[in-house]
């Protein structure tokens, strides 16, 4: 266990979340590390949620998550309330794999006689989830809202009341674009609204779709004279998920948008039938896409300016939907004109402000845009007496495929949906009819099971008696076995002796054996070593050391640790120019087994393919006579490094004459 703060809850007896009345009362053990530092048996919610910011736990263990909340939205809430680095973690598991807390108590080692009291139910579940056992309770879609505002009243200053709000506008926009650039360095997904004044901004709001605690050392709450900045987690509450079993016919919608501070979202159907109209402060795109996915699949994201604001794209692309915007921007008198025609249909449609208005009419204006296609599939869809869905094939065409495909590909599920219904009722058939054969092969079956079981009887009555007479002849077997091992046991002690014997002369033959070819081994090593001594002794031989490279490190230990010439190399690569260096400039050459024809020119080092050669662990022992061909490389690379001085030299008098000439 670490030194990590836990604490450990449960319910007291007659108190429960659902409650409206009064407040949940708990029991509470606070651990650090594997040591009990308070106890208490009973403290209200309140003063729990106090306690938790006083201690600031890593963990808040519970048997069941539901005694601290009621439902999802609530758990949203609470964690919206907690310290950023506290989580909730439920110690007896989630949905199907839960166990009862007594089960999970014995797998980690604690012994409970009985049921708990809740004091005790705290400390075993403190105890679980501080040796990483439980189930981190996490929610759907954290995201983190990052708010710069004003932090005075801009009524401070008297006569020179818009000097200050110039002032206090500037410093947040210039705060706003800081944020702006830390969370586009750092590949964070976000969106941001804001509202302009007059020389910068009156504030701004970042929705970050990320984790508070991914924000940390990148931006921190602060505030000054003129600006505040507050960050606060946003945690959601449902978990989404789709029946796919069986598919629904969903309805192709047309979503509008018009973002900014307040955020206008309307959604209408492909006949122009309105859907969903509203306006929201500070909704971020998680929250728009999770209202619109409910009432279908949208097929156009639309804008009433022709450049698209941000948040139209992004929903566009994440939806997958086809953006539409207008040729140009839509005037406010196109768009209450819009209006006026769309009023005349939907008497009772509640348009009550700007943003729903502007949303609306991109949505309409992009419905127009369609209107033949649309048209189009009706009619054709008139002369086929077919149940297809319509829908799906108006969706398909929307999204660019040809009403031949859509219709194709709907024609096709349409069969296979027949098919399937056909292979069921023939299915059904099939089995009503085997039943009545099955039921007359069942009773010819309970007829011959029955003559196999008397003929099963008499076979284990026969096998019975023969079983007992050879029980009867094992017994007297046994009894004449007694004798006659009294009158061979002598005769078997000396066979088990010599055969003994016999085995452990094989045995010193085989160690004879190895140890004669390990002899003959070593008088062979000793004569070549014998060899090599001589060849060295009498000067016509050299022993140099042997490298696998020339790594610059191996090299650079040789040359320390010997007086060396020469070395040997199993391969040259990889070499480099430390190496190249500290070679040229002790005249070491290189001795190996390629050729490498004159690349020593292009290396400036003598590099000598060698033919005749004894290696000796590390070492190789080499004819002597290489060492004149080894100076004659170092005078051909001496030669060739004076013919390049001389060269560079008479290229900076060539160059020095020219610019003289050019000056001239």
């Amino acid at each position: 266990m670490d030194n990590s703060v836990v604490f450990g809850l449960d319910i007291l007896p007659g108190y429960s979340a659902l409650s409206r009345t009064r407040q949940p009362h708990f029991s509470l053990v606070i651990l650090s590390g594997d040591r009990v530092i308070a106890e208490y048996d009973d403290i209200t919610f309140t003063r729990l949620i106090r306690m938790i910011w006083e201690y600031k736990p890593n963990i808040l263990a519970v048997d069941n998550v539901f005694e601290l909340v009621k439902n999802n939205n609530e758990l949203a809430k609470l964690y919206s309330i907690l310290p950023p680095n506290t989580r909730i973690v439920q110690t007896t598991g989630w949905s199907i794999e839960s166990k009862e807390l007594n089960t999970i108590a014995q797998r980690y080692g604690l012994n409970i006689n009985g049921k708990p009291n809740p004091l005790r139910t705290a400390y075993i579940s403190a105890i679980i989830a501080s040796m990483g056992g439980g189930y981190v309770i996490k929610l759907t879609g954290e995201k983190t809202k990052i708010i710069v505002t004003r932090n005075r009243s801009v009524s401070q200053g008297g006569s020179s009341c818009d000097r200050f709000k110039r002032s206090i506008r500037a410093s947040i926009l210039n705060v706003t674009r800081e944020i702006k650039k830390i969370l586009d360095d750092n590949n964070l997904d976000y969106d941001i609204v804001y509202r302009k004044s007059k020389g910068g901004l009156e504030s701004s709001v970042f929705i970050v779709y990320s984790p508070r605690d991914k924000l940390y050392g990148l931006i921190k709450p602060f505030k000054n004279k003129n600006v505040k900045v507050i960050i606060k987690p946003v945690y959601g509450s449902k978990v989404i998920y789709e029946d796919k079993k069986s598919e629904t016919i969903r309805k192709g919608l047309i979503l509008g948008l018009d973002p900014g501070m307040s955020i206008g979202l309307a959604v209408i159907d492909l006949n122009g039938n309105p859907i969903y109209l509203d306006s929201f402060k500070n909704i971020d795109r998680d929250e728009i896409i999770n209202t619109v996915s409910k009432l279908g699949e949208v097929v156009i994201v639309a804008s009433d300016t022709h450049r698209p604001p941000e948040l139209v794209k992004k929903i566009s692309s994440i939806l997958n939907a086809k953006l539409y915007t207008p040729p140009y921007d839509l005037s406010n008198e196109e768009k209450q004109e819009i209006m006026n025609k769309v009023l005349e249909k939907y008497r009772d449609l509640n348009i009550r402000d700007n943003h729903i208005r502007d949303a609306l009419a991109s949505a309409y204006k992009a419905l127009y845009s369609i209107r033949d296609k649309l048209d189009l599939v009706d009619s054709k869809i008139k002369e086929i007496n077919i149940d297809l869905n319509i829908e799906r094939i108006k969706i398909n065409v929307i999204k660019g495929m040809s009403f031949a495909e859509a219709l194709e590909k709907e024609l096709e599920k349409y069969v296979e949906k027949l098919k399937s219904t056909l292979e069921l009722e023939y299915t059904r058939v099939l089995d009503e009819r085997k039943s009545i054969v099955d039921e007359i092969k069942y009773i010819e079956r309970i007829k011959e099971l029955k003559s196999r079981i008397a003929y099963l009887e008499s076979i284990i009555n026969e096998l019975t008696n023969q079983l007992r007479e050879r029980d009867r002849l094992i017994s007297d077997l046994k009894i004449e076995l007694k004798t006659t091992r009294s009158l061979n046991n002598v005769e078997d002690f000396y066979e088990r002796k010599i055969y003994l014997l016999k085995c452990m002369i094989e045995s010193l033959r085989k160690e004879i054996r190895r140890r004669d070819e390990t002899i003959v081994e070593l008088n062979k090593r000793i004569s070549e070593l014998e060899d090599l001594v001589f060849k060295v002794s009498s000067g016509n031989y050299l022993v140099i050391p042997r490298l696998a490279n020339l790594s610059f490190s191996d090299v650079k230990k040789i040359i320390d640790n010997n007086n060396c010439k020469l070395i040997y190399v199993d391969n040259i690569n990889p070499i480099d120019n430390d190496t190249l260096s500290i070679l040229k400039n002790f005249r070491i050459g290189v001795l190996t087994d390629g050729d490498y024809g004159d690349l020593y020119k292009e290396l400036r080092i003598p590099i000598i393919k060698i033919n005749e050669k004894i290696f000796f662990k590390n070492y190789v022992i080499v004819d002597k006579s290489i060492l004149s061909i080894v100076e004659k490389m170092w005078r051909d690379i001496d030669e060739l490094d004076t013919i390049d001085k001389y060269r560079r030299i008479w290229r900076i008098i060539k160059e020095y004459k020219e610019s003289r000439s050019s000056r001239m």
